[in-house]
């Protein structure tokens, strides 16, 4: 594992990212031009500071809680929180799935509570697997092409659609008028057609109401194709635009193995449905502080991007909530009626095989927010398995469990 390290001024904060391990699937390397940013009530003295990065090591085991660079120690406060990273893998170990990658985040703030990775093979955690983009998105992406629907077109939550043959399928003829016996044409509304992520009603209304440049457009807004997290170049999630109209189709019902994203970026999807269609860009960093002197620094955010209007935002959570209550993720929340009477929940379910590692990815984008404190902005939770040769857990029951004890134990404690 070998950092490009960059003869560069730089600022403290793209140097401590240097102790990223990286996986041998991913490639995390330094940003350069970052600037740092100081909040207006920030009393105290703060500095950036620049380094010569040739002369750190190339490589570290963790991501380390003190850093000793030219005779002075830096110590960095991290957006995680530990009791829940540990809940997370207790989960882990308790299925031992062949990969996994959790990552959890706070929708008011953007900081990232959790981003634990899991190996079945050697029985190690990590981090590394929630900040590479080598997965398919896979039906993840019926998200973004929903969102081009309702925003863009005449198309409503509650407008029906025709189609035949199987809805996991994506045939060209299934792309056509559904012509033939009509007990063999059935019938769904956009919403029932997101909830059981059909193939066939997403790739057939792309068709006929988007163009390629227009859904490209609308995922790039959700951070396709754009740097999410500041400090490192972690590679940006893939969205190509389509080349001819099966491949629209394709693309927007997610069937291809060409749309890559992010376990980190899956919870920020979720995240810009939670937050009324803003994009909170995701922090891990707090703050760095030089031990010697006392001096904060604190790493460079962006600011909140607008992704959809407050109506669009307001009918994808009723999509969302509708495939936890009635959708692909209902097996896992039908014993929940407390958790769900208490907690607004919503997600969006996704399998496809593929990526790197290789296996049958089984997605759950999800947020979960207080039914009781309308000043809840809640959690957004992105749960990444790999199977490879059979399945050990759902991923949508751990996101449950997640928010069960999110609400449970550490939600008191914020407020």
């Amino acid at each position: 594992m070998v950092f490009r390290l960059l003869n560069r001024k730089f600022y403290l904060f793209l140097g401590l990212l240097g102790l990223f391990s990286l996986p041998v699937w991913g490639n995390l390397n330094f940003i350069k031009d970052n600037s740092l940013f100081i909040p207006q009530n920030f009393s105290g003295k703060a500095e950036s500071v620049s380094f010569d990065f040739s002369k750190i090591l190339s490589s570290h085991k963790s991501w380390g809680e003190q850093l000793n660079y030219d005779s002075t120690k830096y110590k960095v406060q991290y957006t995680f929180n530990f009791d829940l990273e540990n809940f997370i893998k207790k989960q882990l170990s308790l299925y031992h799935p062949d990969y996994t990658s959790v990552v959890v985040l706070d929708n008011e703030t953007g900081h990232v509570l959790a981003a634990v990775d899991y190996a079945r093979r050697t029985n190690t955690f990590g981090r590394d697997l929630a900040f590479t983009n080598s997965h398919p998105a896979a039906s993840i992406f019926k998200v973004i092409t929903a969102a081009d629907l309702l925003e863009n077109t005449h198309i409503k939550t509650d407008t029906e659609f025709s189609f035949t043959g199987r809805s996991t399928t994506l045939y060209r003829h299934q792309l056509k008028e559904p012509a033939g016996r009509r007990r063999m044409i059935r019938t769904l509304d956009l919403e029932k057609a997101f909830a059981t992520s059909n193939n066939v009603i997403f790739g057939r209304t792309a068709i006929e109401n988007l163009t390629p440049a227009g859904l490209k457009k609308m995922a790039e807004k959700f951070g396709f194709n754009k740097r999410l997290v500041e400090g490192i170049d972690l590679a940006p999630s893939v969205f190509n635009m389509a080349s001819d109209q099966y491949n629209l189709a394709e693309f927007s019902s997610g069937l291809n193995d060409k749309t890559l994203m992010s376990p980190i970026h899956g919870a920020v999807i979720g995240s810009v449905v939670a937050n009324g269609g803003i994009l909170r860009y995701p922090i891990v960093i707090k703050s760095l502080e030089s031990l010697g002197d006392k001096k904060i620094i604190f790493p460079p955010l962006k600011k909140d991007e607008v992704v959809l209007t407050p109506r669009t935002s307001e009918d994808l959570r009723t999509m969302f909530m509708a495939t936890v209550t009635q959708g692909t993720a209902r097996a896992s929340f039908r014993r929940s009626k407390y958790l769900l009477d208490k907690l607004e929940i919503g997600g969006k379910t996704g399998s496809l095989t593929g990526g790197e590692p290789f296996g049958k990815r089984d997605w759950f984008v999800s947020y979960a927010k207080s039914n009781e404190d309308k000043n809840d902005k809640g959690i957004s939770i992105c749960i990444m398995i790999v199977n490879q040769k059979k399945w050990y857990v759902k991923s949508s029951l751990i996101a449950k469990n997640i928010m069960e004890f999110y609400y449970s134990n550490l939600y008191t404690q914020k407020k």
